[in-house]
Formats: structure tokens, C-alpha cells, sequence
């Protein structure tokens, strides 16, 4: 199965400063249709760009922060892309043949299908796959249940600021615990050289 270069690379323009802005309205906790096309790529960019293939660097002198080390900036995730690269990076794993993700503002919710009769085997591939670009603050939680693509869908729409979406949130997760949930020890996993193989294998395959 040939993996797609651009793919990790694109997944470097995840920490962008953004706001997420959808709708709170608590009637809007249902199933909403997904209108992206899952044929186009994930880059939509010239990987000739300068802008996108380029480093970062920033430097500043303390009289030009903010005193008392409060920042009006702060970077954070945009949560749409990072959902659309966990879908798309589960899938790099050969026995997994749908994926969808949900990213909150702590929270990644991943279902995914598979025909395989080794389920923990599976979730311990998504799992990894999951957590190789979340930040590191964000809870993981994965479901081989279909029926939970649903479930988690149902909150596209909606943000932090929709009541009581953090209880129902919750209850998905408790919902979602009765899949296997993969097995991963930051510290037994070599300190992250499971990770970074896996990385590696996307990009040179």
C-alpha cells in the first residue's frame, strides 16, 4: 500500500493560530452529512511553495511581549485539519478500511472499521497512528464499532461553548471503551521509537 509523501509534510501546518467557530446550538447535536471529498488530496499546496515547505523562527526581546508573562497569543490546533490527518494517517494502516475523526479541545475521537480477527492488534496500530500527531495534552480514544461513526459525526457542528456537549462528549467516550483501545506506555514504548518508526514508514514507503 503506497503512502502518500505529502501527507506527514502536510501535517506541519496543523499549529496554526484559528479559532474554531461552530455553531452552539444545542438542537445541532445530531447527525450532520461530511461534505468533504475524501478523493481530493490532503496538500492542497504546490509542494513548491516556499511558504509551506519552509522552517519557523521567531525572536523577540522581552520589552516586546506582554509583562507578567501574559500573552495575548497562543498558538492552537486547528482541529479540522488535525481531524482530517488522523483520518487519513489511521488509514496507512492496511487493516483498517474507513476512519473518522473528531478533535475537541482535548479530546481525540477516532472510529475506524476492520475485518481483522485480531482486534487488540489493530487498535494498537490506530492508537499509535492516533497519538504520533496529536499534542501530547489530548486524550485518545478509538472504536472499531461502525455504529460509533455516528456518534461521534453527530458533533461536527458544534464547539466548547455548546452546552452540556462536554457530559454528552463523555458519554461517547464511555460508549467507545467497550472497543479495544490499543496498547501504548510512553515509557515501555522505547521513549517514542515506535512512534517515530512509524513515521518514518510514511514517509519512505
Amino acid at each position: 500500500m503506497k503512502k502518500n509523501y505529502l501527507l506527514m509534510t502536510g501535517l506541519a501546518t496543523l499549529l496554526i493560530t484559528g479559532c474554531q467557530t461552530a455553531g452552539d446550538d444545542p438542537e445541532m447535536l445530531q447527525r450532520a452529512a461530511s461534505n468533504r471529498d475524501m478523493a481530493q488530496p490532503f496538500n492542497q499546496l504546490d509542494a513548491a511553495d516556499n511558504d509551506y515547505n519552509s522552517y519557523g523562527y521567531t525572536r523577540y526581546q522581552r520589552t516586546q511581549i506582554e509583562p507578567n508573562n501574559q500573552q495575548q497569543y497562543i498558538p492552537i490546533v486547528n482541529r479540522e485539519e488535525l481531524s482530517d490527518g488522523i483520518a487519513r494517517l489511521v488509514l496507512t494502516n492496511d487493516d483498517v478500511h474507513e476512519a473518522g475523526a473528531l478533535v475537541t479541545d482535548k479530546y481525540a475521537l477516532v472510529a475506524y472499521t476492520t475485518d481483522s480477527e485480531d482486534r487488540d492488534f489493530v487498535a494498537d496500530q490506530v492508537k499509535r497512528s492516533a497519538l504520533s500527531i496529536v499534542p501530547r495534552y489530548y486524550d485518545v480514544y478509538i472504536t472499531d464499532n461502525p455504529n460509533h461513526f455516528d456518534e461521534i459525526e453527530r458533533f461536527e457542528q458544534l464547539s466548547t461553548a455548546t452546552p452540556e456537549v462536554n457530559n454528552t462528549i463523555e458519554q461517547t467516550i464511555d460508549e467507545m471503551l467497550t472497543s479495544p483501545q490499543g496498547h501504548y506506555d510512553e515509557e515501555l514504548d522505547a521513549n517514542h521509537k515506535v512512534l517515530e518508526t512509524h513515521r518514518e514508514n510514511m514517509i519512505t514507503n
